[in-house]
């Protein structure tokens, strides 16, 4: 989903009035309240402009056992996670921060432990190497120079072999250089492991791991334009709170940046969409987001503009929230067609509301299909609409158009 919190250089522009007064109105209520189930919880939302996620990428290694000849071709999936922004200016600086993951190995390789009497295992990553398409340098391998060394990995017999990245604290990787416009797409490119397989007698089974993508390897992609000059995109601080998704799968939450207009007036908002996404479509086949839910964000400072109008109150319905496709069908999606609503809430000088968007419940979002020919299929944040009413009995509407630079939810390769 492709799919930072404070604006990360480039990241600017989002909802509009449709977050503006539903942020503003719905957060001020919700700030310390827990989510009803199945709304986005707040607390894991990332500020406007910040796109975080989890992605478990299929993965194939050729495995060398005790340095000789390859002898298997072994499909495993990686884990990886990390926060970026989610738009960038022409030659912006940008990074890939707070990333973790892990790569497992199969439970047959440790049943060989009672057999040799193995009971731990040190793991060295050689290369973990992420890519920028479009950007400069093409790829990064943030091992190059100093090695991921994780020592004294317990073995449990007959159970998967965990090898985390790192095993402690986060890496980052950057900087890249944006293009002068389009798009970029960061991606897992490879990973080597080299796994020592110890025992208590001093014998040990030494497997090196050659990896590749098997299938889809895109992350996430953003968005390239509105003008240079931007500050480097490095976020620090967003909040990661997600279980480990299925293979094929990832799991994030977008924060986009709109800029409204109510009655006229321009106001900024954050539209966030999070939800579960496959990361590949097959040609004739389709993809739906499942769990997806939604957020707005009111800043402070949108708020304070409301507030300057005379309004301490605000409620309404949201009316529209397009996803647009490139590649596939249908060609617009309005996920709020059938309206949702925003209850009365108070507006606060100098605080930013965030509010679940529904506030119970999911949205449906799919399924996308698609088009004849198409090699990727992505899905983009579109326009959003909201009619509001403020302190009981003024009504106004509020429109968005879709945020520019592009803001991609997931980008698909047709398989």
């Amino acid at each position: 989903m492709r799919w930072k919190r404070q604006r990360p250089g480039g990241a600017a522009r989002r909802p509009r009035a449709l977050a503006v007064t539903a942020a503003a109105a719905l957060c001020a209520a919700l700030l310390t309240a827990m989510p009803p189930a199945g709304a986005l919880p707040v607390g894991n939302v990332p500020d406007v402009g910040v796109d975080t996620g989890r992605f478990k990428l299929p993965i194939a290694c050729t495995i060398t056992l005790a340095d000789t000849l390859p002898v298997l071709y072994l499909p495993l999936d990686v884990d990886v996670q990390g926060v970026a922004p989610v738009q960038l200016g022409p030659g912006q600086e940008f990074w890939l921060t707070q990333g973790s993951g892990s790569i497992t190995f199969p439970s047959w390789l440790t049943s060989l432990a009672p057999i040799l009497g193995l009971d731990k295992a040190d793991a060295k990553i050689t290369d973990l190497s992420i890519g920028a398409t479009t950007s400069t340098p093409a790829s990064i391998n943030i091992a190059r120079d100093k090695p991921l060394e994780i020592k004294d990995i317990p073995i449990d017999p007959g159970k998967p072999l965990k090898v985390g990245l790192p095993v402690q604290g986060t890496f980052e990787v950057g900087p890249f250089k944006a293009a002068q416009s389009g798009a970029t797409t960061l991606r897992f490119e490879s990973a080597v492991a080299e796994v020592q397989l110890r025992s208590q007698l001093g014998f040990s089974l030494p497997i090196k791991a050659d990896c590749k993508p098997s299938q889809g390897n895109a992350l996430l992609t953003l968005g390239i334009g509105d003008g240079a000059g931007h500050l480097p995109g490095k976020i620090t601080g967003a909040p990661l709170n997600y279980p480990e998704p299925a293979s094929n799968e990832l799991i994030g939450i977008i924060n986009a940046p709109y800029r409204c207009t109510l009655n006229g007036e321009p106001m900024d908002i954050g539209i966030g969409v999070g939800a579960t996404i496959p990361l590949t479509v097959k040609r004739g086949g389709s993809f739906s987001f499942t769990d997806a839910s939604g957020a707005l964000t009111l800043p402070a400072a949108t708020v304070n503009k409301l507030i300057d109008k005379g309004y301490t109150r605000a409620s309404g319905r949201v009316t529209k929230l397009d996803l647009v496709t490139e590649g596939g069908v249908p060609a617009t999606q309005n996920v709020a067609a059938a309206g949702i609503d925003i209850p009365e809430i108070p507006l606060v000088r100098d605080r930013k509301v965030v509010l679940p968007l529904p506030v119970n419940g999911t949205l449906t979002a799919g399924p996308f299909q698609p088009a004849e020919g198409a090699k990727s299929v992505a899905v983009l944040l579109g326009e959003a609409q909201a009619d509001f009413t403020f302190n009981g009995d003024t009504r106004a509407t509020g429109s968005c158009g879709a945020p520019s630079p592009k803001v991609y939810l997931v980008e698909n390769p047709v398989t």
